[in-house]
């Protein structure tokens, strides 16, 4: 399995790791296709998940970023301050202040804006799994009670995030093609392969 991303231009080339994409897909893939979706598994995708987004994400601002000023200044040190920011206000940032193109596809720019609002829907459940909120459940004289978190470990809601994923997937696709930029169609292409596919994401049992 390749886990590098190669990236050429006249001057030179770089390398980027692209295992936590690749692996955290085949996670994915693997617990909906072949595991039970009980709260285990389904804490498993929706934190794998999160890594594909964050990584992926992060990893085009990186190049687009680093594109645009590696001739003047370290490219490395570019990189550097990009991973400093977070995703989310890395995509505010992008969609707010770059250049697009939308022509006559106003309505579907004005659509995908919502990407921002999805962003931090989806992050919420993965902040608290991994800040430690309580994923419990409590029997009182025969009354069941869950915890906030624990309410949503259910397909109904694992089905929520995977629309939500493919909506922010479709909307960076959707920027990105209307960006205007040195980028070629070609360049575009492999930009949205390597980090803004969502094709790995079967049909969810339910």
């Amino acid at each position: 399995m390749n886990n590098t991303i190669k990236i050429e231009d006249k001057l030179s080339i770089k390398k980027e790791s692209h295992y936590l994409i690749i692996s955290n897909k085949e996670k994915c893939k693997d617990l909906i296709l072949n595991s039970p979706l009980d709260d285990n598994n389904i804490v498993d995708i929706l934190i794998s998940l999160h890594i594909v987004l964050e990584v992926s994400l992060n990893a085009l601002y990186r190049n687009i970023a680093s594109s645009y000023l590696k001739d003047t200044m370290d490219e490395l040190k570019i990189m550097e301050d990009i991973d400093s920011v977070s995703f989310i206000d890395k995509t505010r940032m992008f969609i707010c202040w770059s250049k697009f193109n939308f022509g006559n596809k106003r309505k579907e720019a004005r659509e995908f804006y919502k990407i921002i609002h999805e962003m931090k829907l989806f992050s919420d459940v993965r902040n608290k799994l991994l800040h430690g909120h309580s994923i419990s459940i409590v029997l009182n004289d025969g009354v069941r009670k869950s915890s906030e978190t624990q309410g949503k470990l259910n397909p109904k809601f694992l089905n929520q995030q995977i629309k939500r994923f493919c909506f922010i997937m479709k909307g960076m696709r959707f920027y990105l093609d209307c960006l205007e930029s040195e980028f070629t169609d070609d360049g575009k292409k492999s930009y949205k392969e390597a980090f803004l596919d969502d094709s790995f994401l079967p049909y969810l049992r339910t």
